[in-house]
């Protein structure tokens, strides 16, 4: 007995150190939780009730002391991003609604499309669809093509943003899927040629076969997107005859330039039109007006420089519309490669039977006298001295 009592008293001092100890922290956490519970009371009444949870009163009471200012810099840092957040979305839903305010001004968008820029990569085009001009004539769209199954659905899905009264694809000498890839879209008209006849001759003959004020040709070896497409249908639309596709920006110096570039300046240069640089109706896409196909006829349409010259002389409003890079998405084919190639050779050709028709007017009109001569070279050589 007197051995056990020792362990006994040990034991009893031990259970009421423990318990003491017990107390003593739970005081000290109820003396913490209390103005949880009053700040809580006071915030949001009925919080605090037997429903109310462990980190609604968290929340309601703040962080510990030790902790109170780095987390005051986490969360002025949560809210400067949530209101940074906030702002682009402010920003986007802006911009998604009022598409027609942001056209308006050089950099935006819509403007660096008709420079060239890609409607896909916009910013404005991500959240929403692009807002495309409301026409008031009616659109035919012209498209020549030749073995083109893998761009020609493409193209037509763009096409047909335009809402156009008519496609017409002209196929000439396609060996491919080209024919029931185009019978894929029950708008369009398609007219087969079993042999090429070449896109100029193919143009020539959907023009004859369309009804619209505003004719937009197009390549099928190529997938341009609508918006891109709208501001050469538009500028016809708003008084043009003939809309070009702007070249100048994208290529090199005069004495770097090819064959074919040179024949463009030469002839915009005869017909005293300089500032058309190289656009020229061998490039797509162009688009013409309805009086300006009836007064150069759908025949020289088969040799795109000699109806600009026409289109010219005719004193039609001929002018540059938009930029489309044809030059880096242009299919390479074996007859367009190479110095000398036979593409080259033709569009050489077409220049000269456009400067043929230039002289013949000018000769009926007493435009080829001597002195004009003279005064002509003298003019080319000062401008061929100035490059």
């Amino acid at each position: 007995m007197i051995a056990e009592m020792p362990d006994a008293i040990s034991s009893s001092r031990q259970k009421a150190t423990v318990s003491a100890a017990l107390s003593s922290r739970s005081s000290r956490a109820k003396a913490r939780q209390a103005p949880a519970v009053r700040k809580t009371r006071a915030g949001a009444p009925g919080a605090s009730g037997h429903g109310s949870s462990a980190a609604a009163l968290v929340q309601a009471a703040g962080p510990s002391p030790s902790r109170r200012k780095g987390a005051g810099r986490s969360a002025a840092r949560r809210k400067k991003a949530r209101s940074a957040a906030a702002g682009g979305a402010a920003v986007r839903r802006s911009t998604a609604g009022s598409p027609a305010s942001i056209r308006q001004g050089a950099g935006s968008p819509l403007h660096d499309i008709a420079a060239g820029g890609n409607a896909r990569g916009s910013d404005v085009y991500r959240g929403a669809k692009p807002q495309l001009p409301q026409l008031g004539g009616s659109l035919s769209v012209i498209i020549s093509a030749r073995n083109e199954m893998r761009t020609l659905p493409g193209l037509l899905k763009q096409v047909q943003q335009l809402h156009p009264a008519e496609i017409i694809v002209v196929l000439n000498g396609c060996t491919d899927d080209s024919y029931k890839y185009t019978r894929l879209c029950k708008q369009a008209t398609v007219v087969h040629c079993p042999e090429s006849a070449g896109h100029d001759v193919g143009r020539a003959l959907g023009a004859k076969l369309s009804r619209g004020d505003i004719l937009l040709f197009l390549d099928g070896d190529m997938v341009i997107s609508a918006p891109q497409l709208a501001v050469f249908a538009a500028a016809v639309d708003g008084g043009v005859d003939v809309a070009l596709n702007d070249l100048d920006s994208l290529l090199p110096s005069f004495d770097l330039c090819d064959d074919v570039t040179r024949c463009k300046l030469y002839l915009n240069s005869v017909l005293g039109r300089s500032d058309l640089g190289v656009s020229s109706m061998t490039a797509v896409p162009h688009a013409l007006s309805r009086r300006a196909l009836e007064r150069i006829g759908y025949r020289e349409l088969m040799v795109p420089p000699k109806a600009q010259a026409l289109s010219i002389i005719e004193q039609l409003r001929v002018e540059k519309a938009g930029t489309v890079n044809v030059i880096k998405h242009n299919r390479l084919r074996q007859g367009n490669i190479g110095a000398g190639n036979a593409m080259e050779q033709l569009i050489a050709g077409d220049h000269a039977e456009a400067l043929l028709r230039v002289l013949i007017h000018r000769d009926k009109n007493g435009g080829l006298t001597g002195e004009s001569l003279l005064e002509q070279r003298r003019q080319m050589a000062a401008w061929r001295n100035s490059i």
